[in-house]
């Protein structure tokens, strides 16, 4: 990872997406290479042995490449001339997104604790606050979109 990479961390949801769309922003004002990362493990891992679904169901792997590409066919269509580069890696999501993002300008992340009303973040979220690989933000679905750039930020709190 580069030190001027903004890395952002992709599930396919909502509060995903706005993050996505706030770091391509970001990306684009900087002038920042974007990183989209997608981490994912295999579905077999999250059922007992007796609980494993009988049909064939569509391959992590290939499942984790579909929300990858979505994201990547997203911030194309918003900044056609931003320089973007999409992973798509195996492993829990705390720990690539934290190695994924060692060296980088800014990890940003979607959360979903407005809509959960209890203000208690995901176990990814902590992690990558507990343990920072760089400095991050943190996007709310219903959080604006206009703002100064973060480098500006930065360089005003210093």
């Amino acid at each position: 990872m580069e030190d001027r990479d903004i890395v952002v961390g992709v599930d396919g949801t909502g509060d995903c997406d706005a993050a996505l769309t706030w770091a391509a922003d970001e990306a684009a004002l900087t002038g920042a290479r974007l990183v989209v990362v997608h981490a994912w493990e295999t579905r077999e891992r999250a059922f007992a042995p007796y609980a494993r679904p009988r049909r064939k169901l569509l391959g992590a792997g290939e499942q984790a490449q579909a929300v990858l590409e979505r994201a990547l066919l997203r911030v194309r269509a918003a900044h056609p001339d931003l320089e973007v580069a999409g992973r798509a890696v195996r492993g829990r999501p705390e720990a690539v997104l934290r190695h994924e993002a060692r060296g980088a300008a800014l990890l940003v992340l979607g959360s979903a604790a407005h809509q959960a009303g209890d203000g208690r973040l995901g176990a990814v979220l902590l992690a990558c606050l507990r343990w920072p690989p760089c400095p991050v933000t943190v996007v709310g679905a219903a959080q604006p979109v206009a703002r100064r750039p973060f480098a500006a930020v930065a360089a005003a709190s210093h």
